[in-house]
């Protein structure tokens, strides 16, 4: 089914934009419930973007990307426990962002980037 209408996006930026919205099937257990909610029910790039991105940080902004060291290898060894703890660091990070005003631009496995609307914010953040 489409969600979302790239029609009238260059090329990549329509490339992209497919990329993300099939890698967020995959994390669909690690990502909040009303994001998936909130897709299914807009057809136009517009109202999707304005759905998913109520809170971003405009102007000038400090980027943050967080990563578990050696998650491959605990992936590998235990995965019904990586999953488990792979849920209980998402909401971690998510409470962690929002405290210090931050948005979660984007995740990928374990991975986050995050951007800050201050230098201050964003240490703050990473020392959490």
């Amino acid at each position: 089914e489409e969600i979302l209408n790239t029609a009238s996006l260059p090329l990549p930026l329509d490339t992209a934009f497919r990329s993300i919205l099939s890698n967020l099937e995959m994390y669909r257990p690690y990502l909040p419930d009303g994001l998936f909610q909130r897709m299914d029910s807009f057809s136009t790039r517009g109202s999707l973007v304005d759905s998913l991105v109520p809170g971003m940080v405009t102007g000038t902004c400090a980027i943050v990307f967080t990563d578990i060291q050696g998650s491959t290898a605990t992936w590998e060894a235990c995965p019904d426990g990586m999953g488990d703890a792979l849920r209980v660091h998402n909401a971690v990070m998510r409470e962690a962002i929002e405290e210090f005003s931050g948005y979660e631009v984007k995740t990928i496995g374990d991975s986050f980037m995050t951007a800050f609307d201050s230098v201050w914010n964003a240490v703050l953040f990473s020392l959490t």
